[in-house]
C-alpha cells in the first residue's frame, strides 16, 4: 500500500471516524456512493470494524494493530516526508527506501533485516520496522549526527520504559536492546542522501538465544500497541528533525543527559583497532570521546561494549 499524503484516501478515512453517511461522503469527494462502499469494504478486508447505521452511516469503531491509515497521519507530520508505504513483507524497508524520494517505508516483516557491521536484524511480525528517506543532504561527515538524532527520538517515544541510549546506534530498557538505528547513505560524499532504519521490538517474540540482551516492550507493558509507539516516534522525529541542524547543540545535551555510555568502561572495536578506556562524552560530530592509557581518543564509529556491566 503507497499513500501520497494529497490521497483523498485519508481524507475519506478520517471522515469515517467521525462518521459520515456514504452519500455525504461521496458528495464531499466527488465520487460515486459505489466507491465509497468498495473502499469501506477494503477497509474491512485489512482489519478495520465499521458499523453501518441507516440513519448516522459508516463509523470506525474498530482498528487493526498496526493500523496503517493512522500510520500514515502520523508519517505527514515528519518534515520533508511526502509518501507512506506500507509493506506486508519485504527484505529491508532500506532498501525500498533508498529507491525513494521523501518517504517513510514500513513493513510489518522483514526477510533480510540488518543492523550496522551488516548484522542480520531480526524481523518477525510484531515490531516496528521502518525506514526513512528524507532530503538531508549533508556530508557524510554528518551522518552520525542523524543517527544520534533518531536514537533520541525513540528514546523520547519510550522514555515512559525507561529507555536510555547506547552509542552510537541502540537503545536500551532495562539495560536490554530494544531498538537500533542504520543509518546509510547514497550519492556524493559532501551531498549525500541519507536514509535512516529503525527497529523497534514491541510485540514481537525475542529469540531464546538473544534473550539474555534484547528485549521487547511487550515485556515491559502489557498495554502496548504498535501503531501507538510507531505515532510517538514519528512524533519525536518531527520535533528534533524540525529543530536541526539550528538546535544541534540542544540535542545533542539531551542526547547526553539521556546515554547509558557515558562514565562507563567500554571496549570499541573499530575494523579490527580495539579502544578501552572510560567513555566520557560525545562530542559536536557524534564521536565518542574516550580516556584510555594513552590519553583521549575520538571514536567516530564502531562497536561499543560495556567492559563493567
Amino acid at each position: 500500500m503507497r499513500i501520497e499524503f494529497d490521497d483523498r484516501r485519508l481524507r475519506i478515512f478520517q471522515e469515517l471516524e467521525r462518521g459520515s453517511s456514504g452519500e455525504r461522503i461521496a458528495e464531499m469527494f466527488g465520487i460515486s456512493r459505489v466507491a465509497v462502499w468498495k473502499f469501506v469494504r477494503r477497509l474491512e478486508e485489512i482489519g478495520y470494524i465499521i458499523e453501518v447505521d441507516r440513519r448516522d452511516g459508516y463509523r470506525i469503531t474498530g482498528t487493526p494493530d498496526p493500523s496503517p491509515y493512522h500510520m500514515a497521519l502520523s508519517a505527514m507530520k515528519i518534515p520533508g516526508v511526502r509518501k507512506f508505504v506500507y509493506l506486508r513483507e519485504v527484505d529491508s524497508t532500506n532498501r525500498v527506501a533508498k529507491e525513494l524520494d521523501s518517504a517513510l517505508v514500513f513493513a510489518e516483516a522483514q526477510t533480510s533485516g540488518r543492523g550496522r557491521l551488516g548484522r542480520n536484524w531480526v524481523s518477525e511480525r510484531g515490531g516496528i520496522y521502518m525506514s526513512v528517506s528524507m532530503d538531508f543532504r549533508v556530508p557524510v561527515s554528518e551522518i552520525p549526527k542523524i543517527t544520534l538524532l533518531f536514537g533520541l527520538a525513540v528514546c523520547r517515544a519510550l522514555e515512559e520504559y525507561g529507555a536510555r541510549i547506547k552509542w552510537p546506534n541502540d537503545v536500551l530498557i532495562r539495560g536490554k536492546k530494544v531498538s537500533g538505528i542504520l543509518s546509510e547513505f547514497t550519492g556524493e560524499d559532501l551531498a549525500a542522501k541519507v536514509v535512516v532504519g529503525v527497529g523497534i521490538n514491541v510485540k514481537n517474540r525475542i529469540p531464546e538465544e538473544l534473550k539474555d540482551r534484547a528485549i521487547s516492550l511487550s515485556e515491559v507493558s502489557e498495554d502496548i500497541s504498535i501503531t501507538g509507539i510507531f505515532s510517538r516516534v514519528c512524533e519525536e522525529i518531527s520535533k528534533l528533525v524540525n529543530g536541526f541542524p539550528e538546535n544541534w547543540s540542544a540535542i545533542l545535551d539531551e542526547w547526553r543527559a539521556k546515554s547509558d555510555t557515558l562514565k562507563r568502561e567500554v571496549r570499541v572495536n573499530l575494523h579490527g583497532e580495539v579502544i578501552e578506556g572510560v567513555a566520557l562524552d560525545v562530542d559536536e560530530d557524534g564521536a565518542l570521546i574516550v580516556r584510555t592509557r594513552k590519553g583521549l581518543e575520538r571514536v567516530i564509529s564502531g562497536e561499543c561494549f560495556y567492559t563493567n556491566y
